[in-house]
């Protein structure tokens, strides 16, 4: 019974960091769902549904593992570069949390720079 409750613990926490982390891209303009709401609290693929160029990966650890969160990421982006969102301990706005990625998928939302320049 142990591990179902764990298990359901951290179902619960995850969801959470996920509402969190939607409602603070839509106070910052942009559509959010999490995909268990969107699935009818099936999850599968990326965290969040938004309109954002990206797929956003949702943790909420205390540990942070960095390299598998971002090989979840990766696998889960589809044609979207990915995202980790994690939370950080002692803020509870998602707007103060950290998010991960690498240099390419960098580059790749910010586009090439302006010829005008």
């Amino acid at each position: 019974m142990g591990s179902s409750v764990n298990g359901a613990t951290s179902r619960r926490k995850g969801n959470s960091a996920e509402v969190e982390v939607c409602h603070a891209l839509e106070r910052a303009g942009w559509q959010a769902i999490t995909s268990r709401a969107a699935r009818g609290g099936y999850q599968s693929g990326e965290d969040i549904i938004t309109n954002l160029p990206v797929s956003i990966e949702v943790k909420n650890h205390a540990k942070v593992e960095l390299s598998a969160w971002w090989k979840q990421a990766q696998e889960q982006a589809g044609e979207k570069p990915p995202i980790v969102v994690h939370k950080r301990r002692g803020h509870a706005k998602a707007e103060n949390w950290w998010v991960t990625l690498d240099l390419d998928t960098f580059l790749q939302i910010v586009g090439p720079p302006d010829e005008r320049r």
